[in-house]
């Protein structure tokens, strides 16, 4: 039966998979599982084996259930996308409020649609979820979970940054029902009816209390690490903070989780011991206290899908303590998911569940065996927790590579002698915050030594993080790569066929042909290290900027521009957030030259959130008085060589030769202009690519007279499509075969310009666009060229 359990679940997950990637006939499907369960059911009627037939019918439930979990309802809100709508909402969760500069801040809801109405139309009732994103001045009201409201905005659908590597915002969004965005003044929000919800708002005044009793006695930094212990988030923690934890492998205990949820069990279970171990039932009473305190608790935390997984994943554990079913974690753990995945089949492409769900099965598979691999070269009381460690750490690696490009080698250490300390924290934390609402004075004890726990947490994790090698790059290994990774971690933890050697048998009976093996692995990864590769020019997705990637044969980088934030809000770093995840992606370690063709937010932004985590060797810098985004940089990279731009400039690197073709001058200028962008010229073998940054149409012209060849392959095209670049002239000169537009979704300038696209198509380029297709690549041998793109028509 378990065996049964697990290959359903795993059945029901590929088709899930299979479902989302390729396109199906949804007659076919059904049809096939209708015969497929006839045939089950006149098997089961004859006693015959079913386990196969089992697992594919699973496998096209998992299909259908995707397929139409997938659909939108016919009412739902994001149907209204580009239309300006009047909605009746309830605010489903606590305001996230972002306080900006002139005592003005940017609130965050998430509504729950109720009814709509579109202009001219009468009120319909709706469904589906939206963010609602309101501008005001501090004074104004921030309404609660609960409230409903009535609000007049257009409804713009979502859109991310689509690279490879990236966060998927959206997809986070679909997974809680939010398909779409509003924005609107503050002002413009009007109340309908208050919170009526007498457990939400019970929940929301006493988690205020407590965060209010909490700011009483503890400083900012150190509040602000405790809520994100206790109850999750860590928007207000200190990035440097959040770094440290990460690097360390504990970031996870910013958030709710599992090991939360373990944790409150934990506890629960000893005092319930001494309580009631002269019961008859104390077996079973434990459990059912422990399974109302985490539903509690996680009521408390809100609810949100991470903490409703982990609560899941709890009361199937404590429900089968109860049935004296523990042994089974394997069964508990897939009965977990597979009801999980029922209920939202995307769950499969959430990070915070595909961590916990490959960190929970290596403790459930690999922790035991683990442990007799050590107790054999350590002391047991070390071998145990150092076990659990490195069976998580196995369990979730390929996940690990592919969303961070990062492996924690002190994670090992901060497991023994930080995670303790943490869970002490967390127990002491959560007496303190419920003792201060009925004594104060024992609840203000509690969170003091809290505080100091905390201190001494931050400075450990702070000399593990800054120790060399406490973090190694790992390439992402994709998706056949890790099928192959979890088949060898399950033969060498012999899990395998019976006929099928092991590991240490394999080795024992053919020891030369094992070191043969391994010597031919080793030479294919050098030679494939060494060997010389294709040029690759990458435009990335940075919304309403310009950044672009180019990796030479040897691997060499340059980096032209780097996007940037624009508007108010500057708590999103396009660097840190988007480029950095993208330059891992790919192995970028070290930028060999930075170019930025000028110091504007939307090229320029960006560029000191990736200078603070990845070396810089070269800075090119345009002749203009440095911006703000400009002197940032320049901070957050003091080692780095920094060059002015001159006209005539080349540098070159493994045969891709880099000119600059303008290099225009504004430091007489009070603020930095379009007019002073570099353009520079990537020439490979019988191809080129065009940098024009924002250049107007005047400096097209001057590059025009200076008789300098301009005809390139690709042009990225000027100011995101402005019609004040781009001009005739300057198209029939350049002669583009590509041209590359990076721009926004939904730009409010309008870009790019129709007359642009026109202007484009009437010299044959053929047109590629950011907004549309996602990150694009170029990859040249220097003769023929190929394109591809991060979104597929």
């Amino acid at each position: 039966m378990p065996k049964i359990i697990i290959l359903i679940t795993a059945a029901f997950t590929a088709g899930i998979w299979c479902a989302s990637y390729f396109i199906w006939l949804l007659p076919f499907l059904y049809v096939g599982s209708f015969i497929i369960t006839v045939i089950l059911i006149w098997k089961i009627y004859k006693q015959q084996s079913v386990t196969w037939l089992l697992a594919v019918l699973f496998f096209i439930v998992g299909m259908l259930r995707f397929i139409h979990a997938d659909a939108f309802a016919i009412n739902d809100v994001s149907r209204y996308a580009g239309e300006r709508i009047t909605v009746d909402a309830i605010i489903e969760e606590p305001a996230h409020v972002t306080y900006l500069a002139q005592e003005k801040c940017r609130v965050r809801y998430i509504l729950a649609i109720d009814e709509v109405q579109a202009e001219n139309t009468k009120k319909e009732t709706a469904s589906g979820k939206l963010y609602l994103y309101a501008r005001q001045a501090n004074q104004e009201r921030v309404f609660k979970a609960g409230d409903k409201i009535k609000v007049t905005a257009e409804v713009i659908a979502l859109h991310g940054y689509n690279n490879p590597g990236q966060y998927d915002s959206v997809a986070a969004a679909h997974l809680q029902g939010i398909r779409g965005r509003m924005s609107a003044s503050g002002n413009a929000i009007h109340l309908v009816s208050e919170n009526h919800s007498i457990w939400k708002e019970s929940m929301e005044e006493r988690r205020t209390a407590i965060i209010s009793n909490i700011e009483r006695v503890m400083p900012s930094s150190h509040k602000a690490i405790l809520i994100g212990m206790l109850f999750g988030g860590y928007s207000e923690i200190p990035r440097d903070v959040v770094a440290d934890f990460a690097t360390t492998g504990i970031v996870h205990i910013l958030s709710v989780s599992g090991s939360h949820i373990a944790l409150v069990v934990g506890v629960i279970t000893v005092l319930g011991t001494g309580m009631f171990r002269r019961f008859t039932y104390a077996n079973q009473l434990i459990p059912l206290f422990a399974a109302f305190f985490i539903t509690l608790y996680a009521m408390f935390c809100g609810l949100t899908p991470p903490v409703l997984r982990s609560l899941i994943m709890g009361l199937i554990g404590l429900g089968a303590v109860c049935l004296n079913r523990e042994k089974d974690a394997a069964v508990a753990l897939c009965l977990s998911v597979l009801s999980m995945l029922i209920y939202q089949p995307a769950l499969i492409y959430d990070l915070s569940f595909q961590l916990s769900f490959t960190a929970t099965a290596g403790l459930v598979f690999l922790n035991a065996k683990t442990v007799n691999m050590l107790e054999s070269m350590i002391p047991l009381y070390l071998a145990r927790p150092l076990a659990v460690t490195i069976a998580a750490q196995v369990g979730v690696f390929p996940f690990i590579a592919w969303h961070f490009n990062s492996f924690s080698l002190s994670s090992f250490v901060a497991n023994l002698f930080i995670v303790p300390i943490i869970e002490g924290i967390v127990i002491l934390g959560l007496l303190g915050a419920f003792s201060s609402m009925i004594v104060g004075v024992i609840g203000a004890i509690c969170l003091v030594a809290c505080s100091l726990m905390i201190s001494l947490v931050l400075q450990l994790t702070q000399w593990l993080a800054d120790m060399p090698a406490a973090k190694l790059y790992v390439p992402s290994i994709g998706l056949a790569g890790s099928i192959i990774y979890y088949v060898l971690v399950s033969w060498v933890y012999g899990y395998k066929p019976k006929n099928m050697l092991s590991l240490k048998d394999t080795v024992e009976r053919w020891p030369q042909r094992s070191a043969v093996v391994v010597l031919m692995l080793v030479f294919c990864t050098l030679v494939y290290r060494v060997y010389p590769a294709p040029l690759f020019v990458h435009f990335i997705d940075v919304g309403q900027g310009d950044a672009a990637l180019i990796i030479t044969p040897h691997g060499r980088t340059i980096l032209v521009d780097t996007g940037g934030t624009l508007g108010e809000s500057t708590d999103f770093d396009i660097g840190y957030r988007v480029l950095l995840p993208y330059l891992r992606h790919y192995g970028v370690l070290t930028i060999d030259y930075l170019f930025l063709t000028h110091g504007h937010q939307d090229h320029a932004g960006g560029a000191a959130g990736i200078a603070g985590e990845i070396p810089i060797k070269h800075i090119m810098l345009s002749r203009e008085n440095y911006t703000q985004a400009v002197l940032n940089l320049l901070k957050a990279a003091p080692n780095s060589t920094r060059i002015a731009v001159y006209e005539g400039q080349k540098v070159e690197l493994d045969g891709a030769v880099v000119n600059v073709l303008h290099a225009g001058t504004g430091v007489k200028q009070k603020q930095p202009s379009n007019e002073v962008s570099s353009v520079i010229q990537v020439r490979y073998g019988k191809h080129s690519f065009l940098f024009t940054g924002d250049l107007p149409a005047q400096g097209e012209e001057e590059i025009i007279h200076s008789g300098r060849d301009v005809s390139s392959t690709v042009l990225k095209v000027g100011h995101h499509g402005s019609k004040t670049s781009s001009t005739i002239k300057f198209l029939q000169t350049v002669d583009p075969e590509y041209a590359v537009i990076s721009v926004g979704k939904n730009n409010s300038f309008g870009h790019p310009h129709e007359e642009v696209i026109q202007r484009l198509l009437f010299y044959g380029s053929k047109i590629y666009r950011t907004d549309e297709q996602g990150a694009i690549v170029f990859k040249t041998n220097g003769n023929t060229i190929t394109i591809d793109t991060f979104l597929k028509d």
